[in-house]
């Protein structure tokens, strides 16, 4: 399996073009997941983008098959290995993918690696709140006394819209048993202390795709966002009947959005 090294960890990866983008203006996308996934929850929306564009996919340390090593784990922390893995795998310029935690991450990238930047996709991203802290704090206790079984029993059908299925739902639950319980308590305490993005400091195209019916991220966190960020290309898409998991419960969708996010960048 393909490990790339980001600062002192050793993070699994997928390149879908590694000596770089198949077409002369093709860009390159790096794919942050979020809370309880892995690279493998970006799989079903890049086909829409590797004919035109290099795509890699991360699993954050602490997640899936990136090992947690007893680090403390920060959003500015998974923001800094995003930018060790694009030097590690020289790249230069990248559009940030995030979901979720991830999203949280893109923005915090955007804001403080504004060179290393062509645009940012936040996908149901996570605004830090008081309901926030005290939802990951409990999450944090109980997978350290009970593993991730909890977890995989009540989020896939928590956290999803009423367009998905039971096919979505047992993608889920699969992404979510693959955790290590002590990474994915780390990461929710990452979650519960992380502090918001200079929102204002994003300038690079911003793209934010929200679920109607996203319980996790709310409506009103999102719109703050997108508010907030001064890019001047910039957009605020809204999936009906979809949840947390927007590119489980509406991969096509998701991978139109990014696609045409795309086609007016630049390079």
């Amino acid at each position: 399996m393909p490990f790339v090294k980001a600062n002192t960890h050793s993070l699994h990866y997928s390149d879908s073009h590694p000596d770089g983008p198949p077409t002369p203006n093709g860009l390159t996308f790096l794919f942050i997941h979020g809370l309880g996934s892995s690279q493998n929850y970006y799989f079903p929306v890049i086909p829409h983008l590797t004919s035109k564009h290099r795509c890699v996919t991360i699993d954050t340390y602490g997640s899936a098959r990136s090992a947690y090593t007893n680090d403390p784990i920060s959003i500015p922390g998974i923001a800094a290995d995003a930018i060790a893995v694009l030097d590690e795998l020289k790249i230069s310029k990248a559009v940030v993918v995030g979901h979720s935690m991830g999203g949280l991450t893109v923005t915090e990238i955007g804001s403080r690696y504004p060179d290393r930047v062509l645009g940012v996709v936040a996908i149901g991203p996570t605004h830090p709140s008081e309901m926030l802290v005290t939802v990951m704090s409990k999450r944090s206790e109980t997978v350290l006394e009970t593993g991730m079984e909890s977890m995989a029993n009540s989020i896939p059908s928590a956290a999803v819209g009423s367009r998905s299925t039971p096919l979505h739902k047992a993608f889920i639950r699969e992404l979510l048993l693959g955790q290590d319980p002590k990474g994915y308590a780390a990461l929710c305490r990452a979650i519960s202390t992380a502090q918001p993005a200079d929102y204002a400091a994003v300038q690079a195209p911003f793209l934010l795709i929200a679920g109607e019916e996203d319980k996790s991220a709310s409506m009103e966190g999102c719109e703050h966002i997108f508010q907030n960020v001064s890019s001047k290309n910039k957009s605020l898409e809204v999936l009906k009947g979809v949840g947390h998991w927007h590119c489980i419960e509406a991969a096509d969708e998701v991978g139109s959005l990014i696609a045409q996010l795309a086609d007016g960048i630049v390079v």
